[in-house]
């Protein structure tokens, strides 16, 4: 049975009960309603008896009628108030429609009826804004992601000053893999190596910052004091080295797609420093990124490494000495740099994890 019929029935009783002890404090609740045959058998039968039932029709039932209605009127109000919100909001589903019958339980299937549409509507909604976070996070920089994530409509994401290690990777012999390949087949090979780079910046508690044509451009946060050993440093250097096996395994396959065979290779850079984090764009166009000479600094080292080869500045070399097998590098000069630059060839780890 629905609950508007049982809650009618329950108030139909209390307001025939209460007729009823009217009617036992009013003796002449029975004249009212004339000396009726069946009346007056009850009170040949029991004078109480009578009187109960003469007040429960004359108190009981024209209040359980008012109250019904009352209470039919009011949530049918209601409802239509709550209607006029949820259109005025646009979020009124346009086949949901009112009742003419003012009832409390056609009001009650209304309501239930509303509720169902705008929940089903919510979990359509819900459903969307999952596949748009997950295609979001796909799209920017987590960092994007997850701030535009918690902040709802304040998109204004703040930056400023901020010490980390920066990792860039690019091809090299890139134009020549490009005339050896379909243009099918180059979009796969930097889809397999930029999966694969990614897995290993973000294994290594890394971000992908951006990728720029053939590079990708990463970020490494300085990482908890309570990880003894652990630097941003590390991490990226480790990135690196893991991208480069990564590319080692997947080089074979990706030669044997060649019309004419030719060498390329993937070259890491890693420098640790202060960068810029902030919006840079227009009002129309923004990108989350880093800026500074740190950055720049960053991309000169890497087009300083060849084919298969780590190099870390010696800032960053400073912060995992002891920890990978390093080769120092002749100083040589920087393109927009003044003086000499030490740099490291990074080799295997020293250290388990």
């Amino acid at each position: 049975m629905p609950r508007t019929r049982i809650m009618l029935l329950i108030i139909l009783a209390l307001c025939l009960a209460l007729g009823a002890l009217l009617g036992l404090g009013f003796p002449w609740a029975s004249e009212e309603l004339g000396q009726a045959w069946w009346l007056e058998s009850l009170a040949g039968l029991n004078p109480y008896l009578g009187r109960a039932l003469a007040g429960a029709l004359l108190f009981g039932l024209p209040a359980a009628l008012i109250t019904r209605a009352a209470m039919g009127r009011f949530a049918r109000d209601l409802l239509g108030d709550m209607m006029a919100q949820m259109r005025a909001k646009n979020f009124l589903p346009y086949t949901f429609k009112l009742e003419k019958k003012e009832s409390l339980s056609n009001t009650y299937e209304n309501l239930r009826t509303l509720f169902d549409a705008n929940m089903a509507k919510l979990t359509l909604a819900e459903s969307e804004r999952s596949k748009y976070q997950a295609a979001l996070s796909r799209y920017a920089d987590p960092t994007v992601a997850g701030t535009l994530k918690f902040q709802g409509r304040d998109y204004n994401i703040q930056g400023g000053r901020k010490r980390v290690a920066v990792l860039f990777a690019d091809i090299r012999g890139f134009t020549p893999m490009t005339e050896s390949l379909q243009p099918e087949q180059v979009v796969d090979v930097l889809n397999q190596h930029f999966t694969a780079a990614t897995a290993a910046i973000n294994r290594n508690g890394g971000k992908v910052n951006k990728f720029i044509g053939d590079a990708v451009m990463a970020l490494f946060d300085e990482p908890p004091a309570y990880k003894d050993g652990a630097s941003a440093a590390r991490n990226a250097i480790l990135a690196g080295l893991e991208m480069q096996a990564k590319w080692e395994m997947a080089y074979p396959q990706w030669q044997a797609k060649m019309a004419e065979p030719v060498n390329f290779g993937l070259g890491v850079g890693v420098h640790t420093g202060t960068v810029i984090l902030g919006n840079i764009g227009s009002d129309e166009r923004l990108e989350y990124t880093a800026i500074g000479d740190t950055v720049n600094l960053t991309a000169r080292i890497c087009s300083l490494a060849k084919d298969g080869e780590v190099l870390a500045s010696e800032e960053a070399w400073t912060q995992v000495v002891g920890q990978f097998e390093a080769f120092a590098r002749p100083p040589v000069p920087i393109k927009g740099k003044t003086g000499l630059y030490t740099t490291y060839l990074m080799g295997r780890k020293l250290f388990t994890q």
